[in-house]
């Protein structure tokens, strides 16, 4: 009954989402980022190489091989309907994901209200320019439902297949192994290898390895000349680099400590894993320097998970949220303070505010569990 009217509540909030952003997509049509995508999947069937240079009006393709060879579905019934269909599974799939954690109810909090339309707006950023965030963050929250739920063998696979489709959800998967889970582990495991064989399978299995290095090489060098919204080009556009720096290394090393010691000491079955989850999607966003406004979709729904694990900090949570997100929305036709809203810098302060928060009430958590005694 629960994972029905999860379904339901998916579908209704993905038709909603999807309709609010079509006349958009009808109107504009094919974007940079799906420009991009098919001339990936046309250059990965056609040369068997998608991450050569760009053409004109394109950007380099930097995801995995199994993004290619998917992509070529999407374009067969024609580019608009493609773009049509590939809005409506990013939709659905974010508020499945969503609706694994939060249930919408007729006689809802306020603040639940306000956390949803908030995670709606910055969904729609990520709709208009078509690209894969919301997919990925919607697969991540169904995964670490599955995980929360003890189904290990269908959060591996779920997981194994955000990684074919972008490479972040396997550092997810690197927590989650802590402490090892054998029936996760294999799962993952084995559906990386079975996906693997679906680009190999047009290819070939040598030239499917040589094609994972360099998507490799593609994407860490783009890391190094592509600084967007993470705190070193933040600090970078108020002249202190260096600060900047200093604040991404210690974020990384500080917020994996809090991650694996929270997995090690919490059980699974115990652990506030909506908490977890937004600990680590917010020191995520701070160091990657690929971070870029559609990628706080990630972001958005932990609001809704946090805001009812902590309520306390509900008015610090609502801030912050507003920051992120209502900021850059058409609620507001002038733009705000320019510090604030140049560069999305609101968003990157609200992130690091929001990754402040939730690693306090991690290891919060962690010292409270030790004063009650061992955990079985």
């Amino acid at each position: 009954m629960r994972r029905h009217a999860s379904l339901r509540q998916a579908t209704l909030l993905g038709a909603w989402s999807f309709l609010c952003v079509l006349p958009l997509l009808l109107k504009t049509g094919p974007n940079v980022v799906t420009l991009t995508y098919l001339e990936g999947a046309q250059r990965f069937y056609e040369l068997g190489n998608p991450y050569l240079a760009p053409t004109a009006g394109r950007d380099y393709f930097f995801y995995p091989p199994f993004f290619a060879a998917i992509w070529r579905g999407f374009s067969w019934p024609g580019i608009l309907p493609g773009i049509l269909l590939w809005a409506f599974l990013n939709s659905f799939v974010f508020w499945w994901g969503v609706s694994c954690w939060f249930s919408v109810e007729k006689k809802q909090s306020r603040w639940a209200w306000f956390f949803l339309v908030c995670a709606a707006i910055e969904l729609d950023i990520s709709l208009r320019y078509q690209q894969a965030n919301a997919l990925l963050s919607g697969l991540i929250l169904w995964a670490l439902a599955e995980f929360r739920d003890r189904h290990f063998g269908r959060a591996g696979f779920l997981l194994a297949l955000g990684t074919h489709l972008k490479v972040f959800p396997i550092l997810i998967a690197a927590f989650l192994f802590l402490p090892f889970q054998l029936a996760f582990g294999a799962s993952f495991v084995v559906s990386i290898l079975v996906l693997f064989l679906v680009p190999a399978s047009v290819v070939g299995v040598p030239e499917a390895f040589w094609l994972h290095i360099e998507q490799f090489k593609s994407t860490t060098s783009d890391f190094s000349r592509r600084q967007l919204l993470d705190l070193v080009a933040f600090f970078s556009r108020l002249g202190f680099r260096e600060l900047g720096q200093i604040f991404q290394w210690a974020t990384a090393a500080i917020g994996s400590l809090v991650l694996v010691f929270y997995r090690f000491r919490i059980p699974t079955g115990k652990a506030s894993w909506g908490l977890w989850y937004s600990c680590f999607i917010s020191m995520l966003l701070a160091v990657v320097p690929k971070t870029e406004s559609p990628t706080f979709v990630w972001l958005a729904p932990a609001y809704l998970f946090c805001w009812q694990k902590a309520p306390r900090f509900r008015w610090l949570y609502a801030s912050l949220a507003f920051a992120m997100t209502l900021v850059y929305s058409s609620v507001f036709p002038k733009a705000w303070v320019q510090l604030f809203t140049y560069d999305y810098n609101s968003k990157v302060l609200a992130n690091f505010g929001f990754w402040i928060l939730t690693s306090f009430l991690l290891i919060r958590e962690m010292v409270v569990k030790r004063r009650s005694g061992p955990l079985n």
